[in-house]
C-alpha cells in the first residue's frame, strides 16, 4: 500500500503531538475552521487541525497540513530541525522520477464507495464556506487531473473549485498554468475535457502535484520520487484518467467545450478578496471515496495556501539561479511575502555584480516575484530578522537598489496595474535589493560568539532551578 493521509496523521499525533490539534467540539462548515487556524496563528502556532465532528456531515475535516516550513519537511520525510536541508532533500527526491503502478480496483480504497448517475450529489461532501464574502463553497486543495490531447501525458495541479450545483463545479485555472493550456487545446478543437479531482492524500503526493515543468512533465512521477514509492493508481470510474488509489475522495467529470461560468469573489492568497473571473465548468459524472473518508481542506486566506506549493517553486528558482550564478547556495520564499512576492537569495559573493545578476535571474525563474533580496552566506535567510538586519547595515539605496517597472506579474496581485497605471492589470514593478558586502573593499566585521564556547554551552546545564 501507499503512504496516505491517514499514515501521516497517525505519525504526527503519535510522534509530533505539538504539531497536531484534535478538535472534539462540533464545528460549522461556515467560517469556523479558518477562524480556528487564524486564532492558533495569532499564538504563533501552525499545527494540523483535525475536526472530528462537522455539522451536517459524517466526515471529519483536516486542515493546515502545510502551515509551516517544518511541516513541509515532515511531509516529505525530513525530521531534521535544520530547515536548510528540506529544499535540498526535496530536489533530490523530486528528480528521482518514479512511474505509477496500476492496481486492481478492488484493492483501491478510494473505490470502496461509488456514486454515479442520479446518486451524484456534491452536498454529501463537507465543503466549507471559508470567508465572509466568498461567493460560495470551495474545494481549495483538490488536485485536478487532466490529460494533454497531443502527448497523452496526465497533468496534475491544484486549483480551486466552487460548488455551482448538485453536479456542477467551477475550475479556476490560472491562465499561466499547465491545466489552462491543456483546456484551451480542447476548447479550440471543440472537444470535451475529462478531469478528476482527488481530495486527501499523503503530503508528498500533494506537494508533488505542484512540481514544475512543461506539458511533457508528469507530476505523478514526481510524486513517486518525493514519496519514495510509485503512486498506486486505478483507471477512473467514468473517465480515462489515472486515479490515486489511496486518496480519500475523488470527483470525476467532464468540461464541455465553451461551458463556462463566473467564479468569485474569493479570499485570495495575498489576503484580499479577488473579483469575478470567467472559468470552465465541470459536469460531475462520479464521486468515489473510502468508506470513512477524511475531507482535506485548506484555508485560502491563511499562509498554508501559499506554502502548499512552496518547495516546487523554491526548487525551480534555485535550479535557475545556480545556472546563472553558481555561488548561490540557498533561496527562500518567506511567509512575509505571501511566499510569492518576496525572495531571499544567499550566495558566497566572489565578484562584484553577482548580487544584482542573481536578482535578475530570479525574476526570469519565477515571474510572480516582485522583490528579491540578495544576502551574503553569513545570513540565515529563514529568519526575516536576519535579512532585515542585512538590509539595514549593508544597503545604500542609491547603489544597491534597482527598480524595474512595467513587467508582467501575478494576475492576482491586488496592487498590479495596466499599461496606463490607471487601471487594473497584470503589470508590476520589480525591486532588487543587493544586501551583500563589497568583495574588494574593507567592510566592518560581524560580531559572532567563539565557536568552541558556543558548542560547549548547553543551556539545560546552566539554567536550573
Amino acid at each position: 500500500m501507499n503512504k496516505d493521509l491517514r499514515t501521516f496523521l497517525k505519525y504526527l499525533e503519535q510522534r509530533r503531538g505539538d504539531l497536531f490539534v484534535r478538535v472534539k467540539k462540533e464545528v460549522s462548515q461556515r467560517y469556523e475552521i479558518p477562524v480556528i487556524q487564524e486564532k492558533l496563528a495569532k499564538q504563533g502556532r501552525y499545527p494540523v487541525v483535525f475536526c472530528e465532528k462537522v455539522e451536517s456531515s459524517t466526515m471529519p475535516i483536516v486542515s493546515n497540513l502545510f502551515g509551516s516550513y517544518e511541516m513541509l519537511g515532515l511531509g516529505i520525510g525530513v525530521e531534521d530541525k535544520d530547515v536548510s536541508k528540506i529544499l535540498q532533500t526535496y530536489m533530490i527526491r523530486e528528480s528521482n522520477r518514479t512511474p505509477v503502478k496500476y492496481v486492481d480496483p478492488k484493492d483501491a480504497p478510494v473505490r470502496e464507495v461509488i456514486f454515479t448517475g442520479e446518486r451524484v450529489d456534491l452536498s454529501m461532501l463537507p465543503i466549507p464556506h471559508h470567508c465572509l464574502k466568498d461567493s460560495g463553497r470551495y474545494i481549495t486543495i483538490g488536485c485536478m487531473i487532466n490529460k494533454d490531447p497531443d502527448n497523452g501525458i496526465p497533468n496534475v495541479g491544484i486549483y480551486r473549485h466552487e460548488v455551482k450545483g448538485k453536479k456542477l463545479l467551477g475550475a479556476m485555472l490560472n491562465p499561466a498554468r499547465d491545466a489552462a493550456y491543456i483546456y484551451r487545446k480542447y476548447k479550440d478543437r471543440s472537444l470535451p475535457m475529462e478531469v478528476a479531482i482527488f481530495i486527501g492524500h499523503h503530503p508528498s503526493v500533494i506537494i508533488g502535484a505542484s512540481s514544475r515543468g512543461g506539458l511533457e512533465h508528469n507530476e505523478f512521477e514526481s510524486m513517486g520520487g518525493i514519496m519514495g514509492e510509485p503512486v498506486e493508481v486505478v483507471k477512473g470510474e467514468t473517465v480515462d484518467l489515472p486515479i490515486p488509489a489511496w486518496a480519500e475522495i475523488v470527483i470525476e467529470g467532464v468540461v464541455q467545450p465553451g461551458n463556462e461560468g463566473i467564479d468569485g469573489p474569493f479570499a485570495e492568497y495575498a489576503g484580499y478578496y479577488g473579483g469575478h473571473k470567467k472559468v470552465p465548468l465541470i459536469d460531475v459524472t462520479a464521486i468515489t471515496m473510502r468508506r470513512d473518508p477524511i475531507f482535506h481542506d485548506l484555508d485560502p486566506a491563511h499562509r498554508e495556501h501559499n506554502w502548499s506549493g512552496l518547495l516546487p517553486k523554491e526548487a525551480q528558482i534555485f535550479r535557475r539561479l545556480k545556472e546563472i550564478v553558481p555561488s548561490v547556495n540557498a533561496v527562500h520564499l518567506p511567509a512575509s511575502g505571501t511566499s510569492v512576492y518576496h525572495l531571499y537569495v544567499r550566495l558566497k559573493k566572489e565578484v562584484e555584480g553577482q548580487g544584482k545578476l542573481a536578482g535578475l535571474a530570479a525574476f526570469a525563474g519565477l515571474p510572480d516575484l516582485k522583490h528579491v533580496v540578495v544576502v551574503d552566506d553569513d545570513i540565515d535567510i529563514y529568519k526575516d530578522e536576519e535579512v532585515l538586519w542585512a538590509i539595514a547595515t549593508r544597503v545604500e539605496a542609491d547603489i544597491d537598489l534597482s527598480i524595474i517597472p512595467y513587467t508582467l506579474g501575478a494576475h492576482l496581485d491586488p496592487s498590479s496595474y495596466g499599461e496606463t497605471r490607471f487601471n487594473e492589470g497584470r503589470m508590476t514593478s520589480r525591486v532588487i535589493i543587493d544586501a551583500t558586502k563589497p568583495v574588494t573593499l574593507p567592510f566592518a566585521e560581524r560580531i559572532v560568539p567563539p565557536q568552541d564556547v558556543w558548542e560547549k554551552i548547553k543551556l539545560e546545564e546552566y539554567l536550573t532551578d
